[in-house]
């Protein structure tokens, strides 16, 4: 879809796009052709999408696919959406926000479709990233791929190039691998955004394999993210279990500087400690 076909539509169904729901609308059929190609659809794929608005990119995942679920917000797209709906026949609309959605109310959608598996692709709203990638990594069922268009700053921070964690980057990284696909300038958007995206790959998702209790580690790493300009040690003392001798014993044992904070630990760091301490 490029620049002229967009403001066709938006004319068409008299809409304007919506900047607090971060609606910037893909005009380059490049990055379209670069997010299909590298989410590997065949004809047996449940697919779900995130926000498809004009439906330039659902358009080619129905071609794609078996069957398409896509989560839409914003009602003023209900007209262009039912028609494709209506066309391809292998698409569902969900008027949904996609945070709200529970694990059993996809497990029911994926039993009603008698699927197992699955794989995302979306242009997801910017606001939307973090909270979206993690509510799926850590669902019971979690997808086979997940091809996103990100903001490029968030996508770098996933790949941790600057070898600086998150809560973001760690989800990820405990649990499936990630690849950068394409950059993409903020020229490619209508209306343009004022940051450059990314098309990302998260895949070979899998579930906790690690010897540590799932839950008791993510509490120990949220408690130790709690508040980032604390040092880690700090934050771990909050917790009323943790002594200060207990602390130094494991941040010795692991090799932690007392003065380290919590975004300079490697997943492997975060492992032994909870090892360690829990």
């Amino acid at each position: 879809m490029n620049i002229d076909e967009l403001k066709f539509l938006l004319k068409t169904y008299d809409l304007t796009p919506n900047k607090i729901r971060g609606q910037n609308f893909l005009i380059s059929d490049d990055a379209l052709e670069d997010i299909i190609v590298a989410s590997k659809l065949s004809a047996q794929d449940l697919v779900l999408e995130v926000g498809p608005g004009l439906g330039a990119l659902t358009q080619r995942l129905v071609g794609e696919a078996n069957k398409v679920v896509a989560f839409e917000i914003d009602k003023n797209f209900q007209k262009p959406l039912s028609k494709l709906a209506q066309v391809s026949g292998n698409l569902e609309i969900i008027w949904q926000d996609i945070l709200s959605l529970t694990d059993k109310e996809w497990q029911d959608i994926l039993k009603r479709y008698n699927a197992q598996n699955y794989k995302i692709v979306a242009n997801i709203p910017y606001y939307l990233t973090g909270k979206f990638i993690q509510k799926f990594i850590f669902f019971a069922s979690k997808p086979d791929l997940m091809v996103l268009m990100l903001q490029k700053e968030v996508a770098e921070r996933i790949i941790i190039k600057d070898n600086k964690q998150s809560l973001l980057s760690l989800s990820v990284g405990f649990y499936a691998r990630s690849q950068i696909i394409k950059l993409v300038p903020k020229n490619n958007f209508y209306p343009e955004p004022k940051v450059d995206s990314a098309v990302i790959s998260l895949y070979d998702i899998h579930d906790w394999d690690y010897e540590v209790d799932e839950k008791k580690t993510w509490q120990l790493i949220k408690r130790g993210f709690a508040y980032k300009r604390k040092k880690l040690f700090n934050n771990l003392l909050s917790d009323s279990a943790l002594s200060r001798e207990k602390l130094n014993l494991a941040f010795a044992e692991v090799g932690l500087d007392l003065n380290i904070r919590a975004e300079k630990l490697s997943r492997e760091n975060w492992l032994k400690l909870a090892k360690i301490l829990l």
